[in-house]
């Protein structure tokens, strides 16, 4: 794919794990954000997601970060919009056993068909098949390990 062809490239969904290092500022994330952003690169980051970032982080600084994804053009912030939407994310934490936060991810991860963006992979692992849809993960690799 091109960045002539007019196709645009599939979603990610981005974690807890992933908002908290923006809240925190991890410059390294931050650019990540900001380089999908710029390729056009559509990021979802599910409402209770932020929730929990913000909840880890507990400055006005860290939400002023959060706050601020609502500023770049192709990121998408995932509510729940109806009865519906809630009662399928109680479903996803019955099935899976996750928080209310991490279920959210997941289940805007299966309805969306598009891999959830995260920096803790083993803590997705084991509910990779809790789903009707296998879930999918891409792990921002720590350039410090290796």
């Amino acid at each position: 794919m091109s960045e002539d062809d007019g196709a645009v490239p599939p979603s990610y969904v981005s974690d807890v794990s992933t908002l908290i290092a923006i809240a925190r500022g991890d410059a390294r994330v931050m650019s990540l954000v900001q380089e999908l952003d710029a390729k056009g690169w559509p990021l979802i980051m599910p409402a209770l997601a932020l929730t929990a970032a913000s909840l880890d982080s507990r400055s006005d600084e860290a939400d002023e970060l959060l706050e601020g994804l609502e500023l770049f053009e192709n990121v998408t912030i995932a509510s729940l919009q109806d009865a519906e939407q809630a009662l399928a994310l109680a479903a996803v934490i019955a099935r899976t056993g996750l928080a209310p936060w991490d279920a959210h991810v997941a289940m805007v991860a299966d309805s969306q068909v598009c891999p959830i963006l995260t920096l803790d992979a083993a803590k997705w692992r084991p509910h990779l098949g809790d789903l009707d849809e296998p879930l999918h993960i891409v792990e921002i690799a720590d350039p410090d390990e290796g």
